[in-house]
């Protein structure tokens, strides 16, 4: 399994377009971010300075959905390689067991996607703090526990659908499949509020949207059952999806 790991990330290494590819999402994250901050007087009606400084690193953490979209289409155009170049194989040839071939998958996305998440949150908040002291502004408090708990909540969407992909990309067997599996579930909390509410109530907590939004604002209390149970809610939509892409991976005859 380590020597898939090591494979997949020669790929990275080497193959220009994958790079180029991180590379570009890091730097529209961070654009699309910082013209958020400086449009918020045609957005909001609002002067930079009139915001506090937990407010200027919400918007700029508005980049973060680019991440989010784009890992998605990364994961999904990273495993779907194999299944169209018919590298899957050879992989399954040195790696007879299935489960650990997905899990190397799984793994790897995974810390890509963290390791793009935290230079993402660190590039945002360095942007931000230059952006509050140029206007005499206060500055973020980068110990404080408000600050800390965003950014760690923020940087969980864009791994969440990373590996739901994942999941959509193994059971369709398709790069396509796998970035519409994802982001169906992203938007599918705005078709159901198509609904009355009385019928969308217990959908819409059960979907991720919610969770998300929960964990992305935790800093604005403590952690309590809501926590606990948006946490769980993220968990069982990452297990059962990626389950079901392992056991279609199991019954595939390649």
């Amino acid at each position: 399994m380590v020597n898939l790991i090591k494979a997949d990330l020669k790929k990275i290494v080497f193959l220009a377009s994958y790079r180029n590819y991180l590379i570009t999402t890091f730097i529209l994250s961070v654009v699309l971010g910082l013209t958020f901050v400086f449009t918020i007087g045609v957005t909001q009606g609002k002067e930079l300075t009139e915001l506090r400084e937990l407010e200027v690193l919400d918007i700029s953490l508005l980049g973060m959905d680019v991440a989010a979209i784009m890992l998605i289409v990364f994961s999904a155009r990273f495993i779907s390689a194999d299944f169209s170049q018919g590298s899957i194989h050879t992989a399954l040839a040195i790696m007879p067991l299935r489960q650990k071939f997905y899990l190397a998958k799984v793994l790897f996305i995974t810390a890509v996607s963290i390791i793009l998440c935290i230079t993402l949150t660190l590039s945002i908040v360095v942007m931000d703090q230059l952006i509050l002291l140029g206007n005499d502004m206060h500055a973020l408090s980068l110990g404080g526990q408000a600050v800390l708990l965003k950014l760690f909540g923020t940087a969980v969407m864009p791994l969440f659908y990373s590996l739901l992909s994942i999941a959509g990309t193994f059971y369709l067997r398709s790069m396509a499949g796998g970035v519409t599996f994802a982001i169906g579930i992203m938007f599918l909390p705005a078709f159901v509020d198509l609904f009355p509410t009385q019928v969308t109530g217990n959908v819409l907590m059960a979907l991720p949207e919610r969770s998300l939004h929960t964990i992305a604002d935790m800093s604005v209390g403590q952690f309590n059952g809501q926590m606990v149970s948006a946490g769980s809610i993220l968990l069982a939509w990452l297990i059962v999806t990626n389950a079901g892409g392992m056991m279609k991976l199991n019954k595939t005859d390649f």
